[in-house]
């Protein structure tokens, strides 16, 4: 025996109905998108009105010449007294004293001779070196270190200027 599935007027109307549920749902959706707008631009619309009310106003030019006509005068400012210069008598100066820069693949040496002696004033690593600074009995020695790189600078006095003897080992 065949039976045969005919359409019934039912379903049809839950079709019906079910698509009018989702116009619904999109309808109400719709109507909160809009109402959070709206509540958003009225808060932002408060604050930028301020909340106690409007601001204070810039003035136009003819208040700010009126206020200024009016003003009383500072009081006047007493000027500083000049200070004569003080003359300074030069010491003595050591030839070669100033620093000197001694560059290297590890980093850089400041260096300078006092008394006949050298001194580090500064020494700074490349980058990924690292610096070690030691005194010797015959100078200072800079030692820049990077892994398996090592790279010494040993520092004496020639005519009250600093030398470096450089070595490298890699």
């Amino acid at each position: 025996m065949l039976i045969r599935a005919t359409p019934s007027a039912g379903h049809a109307g839950a079709v019906s109905s079910a698509r009018t549920r989702l116009a619904a749902g999109v309808a109400a959706w719709a109507a909160a998108v809009g109402a959070a707008l709206v509540v958003g631009l009225t808060a932002v619309g408060a604050v930028g009105a301020g909340l106690l009310g409007p601001g204070p106003q810039p003035l136009t030019p003819a208040e700010v010449d009126a206020r200024l006509a009016s003003a009383e005068p500072a009081a006047s400012v007493l000027a500083p007294t000049p200070i004569a210069p003080v003359p300074v008598e030069p010491g003595p100066v050591e030839p070669g004293s100033a620093p000197e820069v001694i560059a290297t693949a590890g980093g850089t040496v400041l260096a300078r001779c006092a008394g006949g002696r050298p001194e580090v004033v500064s020494a700074t690593p490349a980058q990924g070196f690292r610096v070690q600074t030691e005194e010797e009995d015959g100078g200072p020695r800079v030692r820049f270190r990077a892994g398996d790189v090592r790279i010494e600078v040993n520092l004496s006095c020639t005519d009250g200027r600093p030398v470096a003897a450089i070595e490298s080992d890699d």
